[in-house]
């Protein structure tokens, strides 16, 4: 092999090397903005589905896909007067509650459903609500997530009346953001791309 070969074979073995350790680089790089992104749209929610799916990609997998899902459903503002009945409704779950805590608690629970199912929201089973929920409202899935919970252990008597308030509260949380949520950033924030 002459001299000249032997050079632009090494030559070319180093722009291959090079071009090889760039793209990973570059692909690392791209990695870590991503999981950035998702860290900083979900908030806590981000550490939650990493420690439910096992491990950082996997949960950045799910969280992306939510996304993605999000990006599908049409969500769409309540009007002046929608947000005065569901408000309304909510009176009278919160007065029911006082009366009667289980009632009132699941009053709320249902409210909260249809409040969701009015405004576009996948309803049909709590893991969907759930999941749109952390896009849209990252801050409150936690709360809605617990006050799901005390219902469910409600329902077999398990949950106590400081239970119960307390999910009342969380589920209030939850309540407010979406029936007020007639500003267009305030629907849009989940919709951005990490």
């Amino acid at each position: 092999m002459s001299t000249n070969v032997l050079i632009w074979v090494v030559v070319a073995a180093v722009v291959l090397v090079a071009i090889g350790i760039g793209l990973i680089i570059a692909g690392r790089v791209r990695g870590r903005r991503r999981s950035a992104a998702l860290r900083r749209h979900f908030g806590p929610e981000y550490d939650h589905v990493i420690e439910q799916s096992g491990g950082r990609s996997e949960g950045e997998s799910v969280l992306q896909r939510r996304l993605n899902h999000r990006r599908e459903i049409n969500v769409r503002d309540l009007d002046a007067d929608e947000r005065e009945r569901f408000s309304s409704a909510w009176d009278q779950a919160q007065n029911s509650f006082v009366e009667t805590p289980r009632s009132g608690l699941r009053d709320a629970d249902l409210l909260v459903m249809q409040v969701m199912r009015d405004r576009g929201y996948p309803v049909e089973h709590f893991t969907e609500r759930e999941e749109m929920v952390s896009v849209d409202h990252p801050d409150l899935v936690g709360h809605y997530r617990a006050a799901h919970r005390t219902a469910v252990a409600d329902t077999q008597d398990h949950a106590d009346t400081e239970q119960l308030r307390k999910a009342m509260v969380d589920y209030r949380y939850l309540f407010d953001e979406l029936i007020g949520a007639g500003h267009p950033e305030r629907t849009q924030r989940g919709m951005q791309a990490p």
